[in-house]
């Protein structure tokens, strides 16, 4: 299953130095995955692609883990946001976080009682039909978690819509010191691919490819097992694993098209339409198959501690955990420790008030690196930037482009399709940011068509008291219902001790 062809796109990042992600050491599982018990949650209620939740608690309230805190504006392309933590509200104020957002957010002081909501436990019944697993997903407040944020059951329907044929697994965390999502795959295998297979399902594809990186073998063994031991359960649909060449930025959807299918994708093309395929992360498939098994909203994560001056490990921690309460040392540092990146070291930001910073569903990795005084000269036009762009640009050409000030110009070099995977500026003797500039001129054109993603949220609350809730509770039943009536558009899901197909 795990033999043949390797793939990769044409250009990459291959360096000779400590950041050389082919050669860079094998991932090391950790025999315990650390639980992080913070004295606070700081909750944006935009952590997604779309706008703002709506705060539905006010400061001196009670919460409890799994509770609704922010739900969706009716009719608004939003996500619900969940507590992960049991505690007091304590205020309800605006943040701005490191990316620019602005939104409201909800602090919550921790009783370190852990009292959850009723609504999460086991689900006896998994008779859900297409429209209850994108209900479910969009109440749970998923989104994708490699980084783009679009929220999962939109992205499952736009899916359907497009009637593509596989769903496509990403596996291929690439970056340099990151391993979030290969501990993901280690420690929850089955639930990464059972995830995968109700999803499937729910898309309407036929068929499940997991896209993995041809050196990670351990990962490979337990995918394998753990497709093995779900075939039974879903035996309409094929499983596939296909090895990739490790090399960053591997996972990114255009160039994954470019690996897979040979195809370069337009501005306005998705991977949908042109390739009849649809991309999720496996940390978000995992968290899918936690809500529709389950009823546990998307309210932890697993995030990388790690960077060029720490050995590193992986942590699971309630999203809205100030970066503080992740380090040992609360984030001030020494005299050699440089930037402190929200992120990963290439595609991250710098940030300086790590207490008032929180991780957010979107945050994979906290990375520390070491302190550096780069010397900064004019362009020295070596070329190094273009012969390492992964997308065929010429970043010092549209930097000086747009340093002059001709958007169109910029344009026309195809400045629009930066991906801001951070190579040019790491690579520039110059000591010039190439990324920050393009990266920034690139998304203010990148707007993503709410039509194209907008789906029927299945939201019965109204917004104002909808107390200690956690948005789940429609689809829990105390007694499996024994009668259903046929919808041809109806799927089962599989789980221990409930409902096979």
């Amino acid at each position: 299953m795990a033999r043949g062809r390797k793939y990769t796109y044409h250009k990459g990042f291959l360096a000779d130095n400590a950041l050389d992600f082919s050669k860079r050491s094998s991932f090391i599982k950790e025999i315990l995955l650390e639980r992080v018990n913070p004295s606070r949650i700081i909750l944006p209620c935009k952590q997604h692609y779309g706008v703002s939740a709506i705060p539905v608690v006010n400061a001196g309230d009670e919460v409890k883990v799994g509770q609704c805190v922010a739900m969706p504006p009716k009719g608004k392309f939003s996500l619900a946001v969940h507590s992960g933590i049991s505690g007091r509200v304590t205020s309800i104020s605006n943040i701005r976080m490191p990316n620019g957002i602005e939104c409201p957010a909800i602090t919550i002081v921790n009783d370190m009682k852990m009292q959850r909501v009723n609504s999460m436990r086991h689900r006896e019944s998994m008779k859900l039909d297409s429209k209850d697993v994108m209900g479910i997903i969009s109440n749970a407040g998923i989104c994708g978690l490699g980084g783009e944020g679009i929220p999962t059951a939109a992205k499952i329907d736009r899916a359907r819509n497009c009637g593509v044929r596989e769903l496509l697994v990403n596996g291929l965390q690439s970056e340099p010191y990151a391993t979030s999502d290969l501990m993901v795959m280690s420690e929850y295998p089955g639930y990464v691919v059972n995830g995968a297979g109700a999803c499937a399902r729910a898309c309407g594809a036929g068929k499940v490819v997991f896209l993995l990186s041809e050196r990670r073998k351990m990962i490979i063994e337990v995918i394998s097992n753990a497709i093995e031991n779900a075939r039974e359960d879903f035996s309409d649909l094929e499983f596939e694993i296909r090895l990739f060449r490790e090399r960053f930025p591997q996972g990114y959807y255009r160039l994954v098209a470019k690996a897979l299918y040979d195809v370069v994708l337009g501005p306005d093309e998705t991977l949908e339409k042109r390739c009849g395929a649809v991309l999720f992360n496996c940390s978000t498939m995992c968290a899918c198959w936690e809500a529709l098994s389950e009823n546990i909203p998307l309210m932890n994560r697993v995030v990388s501690v790690t960077g060029d001056l720490t050995g590193g490990h992986n942590i699971i921690v309630p999203i809205g955990t100030p970066v503080s309460e992740v380090l040992p040392d609360g984030g001030r540092g020494g005299d050699t420790a440089g930037p402190l990146v929200w992120g990963n070291a290439l595609t991250g930001i710098a940030i300086t008030d790590p207490e008032n910073t929180p991780i957010i569903k979107l945050t994979n990795a906290i990375t520390v690196i070491r302190r550096q005084e780069t010397p900064r000269t004019p362009c020295i036009h070596c070329g190094l930037c273009a012969q390492n762009c992964p997308m065929g640009l010429s970043p010092h050409i549209i930097y000086e482009m747009l340093k002059q000030g001709m958007p169109k110009k910029a344009e026309e070099e195809g400045a629009r399709t930066c991906i801001s995977c951070g190579i040019c500026s790491y690579i520039c003797p110059a000591g010039i940011r190439l990324t920050q500039r393009i990266a920034k001129f690139a998304a203010e054109g990148k707007i993503i068509g709410e039509n194209s993603l907008l789906h029927n949220t299945r939201f019965k609350y109204d917004i104002e008291g909808i107390g200690d809730l956690s948005l789940l509770e429609d689809y829990v039943s105390d007694i499996p219902d024994e009668e259903t009536s046929e919808d041809p558009d109806a799927i089962v899901l599989p789980f221990d001790g409930g409902k096979i197909v």
